[in-house]
């Protein structure tokens, strides 16, 4: 298991809010094995541990910004701007942008426009050995969830993994909001995204 993204969380906090602190919320990062239990333990002591901070707007941007997961954001992010650029209207847009990603990566997000607000919903991944709060979860931690947790966990994976693109595309300003996920009580995980009026 890959830590080197856990390490850059742990500095980032010690940074902004200490050593002491920092090992309360990671422990001995080098203790985490990655075996179910090990995780779900590990991950409610994380959670739990920047809840205690109350510093939520810092933790959510640093959690978009450290996002592990390994897609080329440059190369989505590109294809994104030349749909964008080469649609008639957000509705072509959003159903070229939907058939991109089928014919990239196999599957997609579940996409639907309101007026200029795209919602994108992930559809629930296919795990059995998870948490009882994290089945459904796509994310190797969080699927390890035995007990609701806050939003900030759920950044990495909506602003950061999904949104990315959206911002190499159309620049960092885009507004981007999560809405709901499965770890915080939700029945889906949900973000949006306003996109630019065509």
């Amino acid at each position: 298991m890959n830590k080197q993204w856990i390490y850059q969380l742990a500095n980032d906090i010690e940074e902004k809010h200490g050593k002491e602190k920092c090992n309360r919320i990671f422990g001995n990062i080098d203790d985490i094995q990655s075996s179910f239990e090990s995780l779900s333990v590990w991950f409610e002591k994380f959670t739990t541990g920047m809840d205690e901070l109350s510093d939520k707007a810092f933790l959510q941007q640093m959690m978009a910004a450290r996002c592990p997961c390994g897609e080329d954001y440059v190369k989505i992010g590109q294809a994104y701007k030349r749909l964008y650029d080469e649609s008639d209207t957000l509705d072509s847009f959003v159903n070229a942008q939907r058939q991109w990603h089928i014919d990239e990566y196999g599957d997609t997000d579940i996409m639907e426009l309101c007026g200029n607000v795209l919602y994108m919903t992930k559809p629930l991944g296919g795990s059995t050995d998870t948490g009882s709060c994290g089945k459904g979860c796509h994310c190797w931690l969080a699927m390890n969830a035995n007990s609701v947790v806050s939003d900030i966990f759920c950044y990495c994976c909506t602003i950061g993994h999904t949104g990315r693109p959206f911002q190499i595309a159309f620049g960092n300003d885009i507004k981007m909001e999560f809405v709901e996920s499965i770890v915080c009580g939700g029945k889906n995980c949900v973000m949006t995204v306003q996109l630019h009026e065509k």
